[in-house]
């Protein structure tokens, strides 16, 4: 019976901390959601449309940018640290209108590695944009957008870290998982041996 309560408790033990270990993700990038208006980011390019709006409406959050630069792209970017050779997510919430030319791009460190293609589709709502990028140490992701004659709209932007390159587990994590494996097999001899005295 002790058995199967340390079990449990590992168990549940174990889930909590994969858990914790998934919601702590920490996004690199500052205020990827636009709250605090554009801080963190630089804008550039054409300056046409653009506003940060607050109130109903945003994916996350209050408040979304709102753009629309008509004949070239306005361009939001931000520079951040990062571990060299780990595997990025960037990903950021989009709401086109499907106009007759508009586009949003993911360029990182210079290099185009998202374009919704043109027309952004018209979803009807927000859509998230999501793809896979291997860091250097020191990067940038700016973000490409253009709408003519209408608009459409940013939010919930986020660079997380997703997986190591290459790292290996430390040897008190192959000491803990061998021991659970060692536990579960005991308990499973354990039950058997009761179950034929029965």
């Amino acid at each position: 019976m002790k058995l199967q309560s340390f079990l449990a408790g590992a168990s549940l033990a174990l889930i909590a901390s994969v858990a914790a270990g998934a919601a702590s993700a920490t996004n690199l990038l500052t205020d990827g959601s636009f709250e605090d208006g554009i801080v963190g980011w630089t804008f550039t390019g054409n300056t046409g449309y653009f506003g940060v709006s607050c109130g109903s409406g945003a994916e996350d959050g209050s408040c979304y940018v709102s753009e629309g630069p008509v004949g070239s792209d306005g361009i939001l970017s931000q520079s951040f640290s990062d571990t060299a050779g780990d595997t990025l997510d960037l990903s950021g919430w989009i709401n086109g209108n499907g106009a007759s030319f508009s586009h949003v791009q993911y360029v990182f460190d210079g290099n185009l590695v998202f374009d919704t293609g043109n027309p952004t589709p018209n979803t009807g709502g927000w859509t998230n944009y999501a793809v896979n990028v291997t860091a250097t140490g020191s990067d940038t992701l700016a973000v490409h957008f253009r709408n003519d004659p209408g608009y459409s709209s940013l939010d919930n932007f986020s660079v997380t870290d997703v997986a190591g390159g290459g790292a290996v587990p430390e040897p008190a994590t192959w000491a803990l998982m061998i021991s659970g494996f060692f536990g579960a097999g005991a308990f499973l001899r354990r039950r058997r041996a009761l179950t034929a005295i029965a």
